[in-house]
């Protein structure tokens, strides 16, 4: 205990407690493993709102154009593009297929995004990102509906045993030299999504707690054990004067 640094102490209080911070997130990434859990499911009204298969990862990309990986599948369309709730773009296949692609913003097309269309945009379980644009027969003014579809999510899945770089509170890198398998959701190595779904979190709260308790236990054992240290150190400077 004397040999411990109060920093390192401190440090493992302030992880602990920051993990506890997050146990609402959605798709939470803890600072600590011993504290993780898997996916909590609990319905949703909104139809972008879906969670990835255990397992699995949303591909997104932040503004400074770097990927990430990361569970929290609370979308938005924002200025047209499908975004995550920090505001990263949402990677996914225009085309639909992910073989011989690589994913991309999911957009509405401009035309769309000028006249306000999107509005009912919904996630399907296979990850398609769709829309209905109401159209009229310039021949015989009938009006009818029309699916649009801007493309299907990204999902990818690291190797077994795979340690993610952590870069912030829902977000994660892939380790260096490390590259994921990469896939749409019902193709043959992917589950479906959760639809009509948010994850409340992936952080056991229970655990959370207990083991900040500890940690608030070594720092304080360590600042006594200090405290009686230097109290020794001072008598002894005493007795020698």
């Amino acid at each position: 205990m004397h040999g411990a640094s109060p920093l390192d102490a401190y440090d493992r209080v302030l992880s602990r407690a920051t993990d506890l911070r997050e146990i609402f997130r959605a798709g939470a990434l803890p600072l600590n493993d011993d504290v993780g859990t898997g996916p909590r499911l609990v319905p949703s009204s909104d139809p972008l709102s879906v969670v990835p298969p255990p397992g699995a990862w949303l591909v997104t990309r932040a503004a400074d154009g770097r990927r990430a990986y990361e569970r929290d599948g609370t979308f938005s369309l924002a200025d047209g593009v499908l975004r995550t709730r920090d505001g990263a773009e949402v990677l996914g296949y225009p085309g639909g297929d992910a073989r011989g692609a690589v994913p991309v913003p999911l957009r509405v097309p401009p035309t769309d995004r000028a006249l306000g269309r999107g509005a009912d945009a919904r996630v399907e379980s296979d990850g398609t990102v769709a829309y209905t644009r109401a159209a009229i027969d310039p021949r015989t003014g009938t009006r009818a509906d029309e699916r649009i579809v801007l493309g299907r999510l990204a999902l990818a899945r690291f190797p077994a045993g795979t340690h993610l770089q952590r870069l912030d509170a829902a977000r994660a890198a892939a380790p260096p030299g490390v590259v994921p398998h990469v896939g749409t959701p019902g193709d043959d190595t992917f589950p479906v999504l959760a639809t009509f779904s948010r994850d409340a979190g992936g952080i056991d709260v229970a655990a959370g707690v207990a083991r900040l308790d500890e940690a608030y236990r070594a720092f304080e054992a360590l600042g006594a054990a200090l405290k009686s240290r230097m109290a020794v150190q001072k008598t002894t400077v005493d007795l020698v004067k």
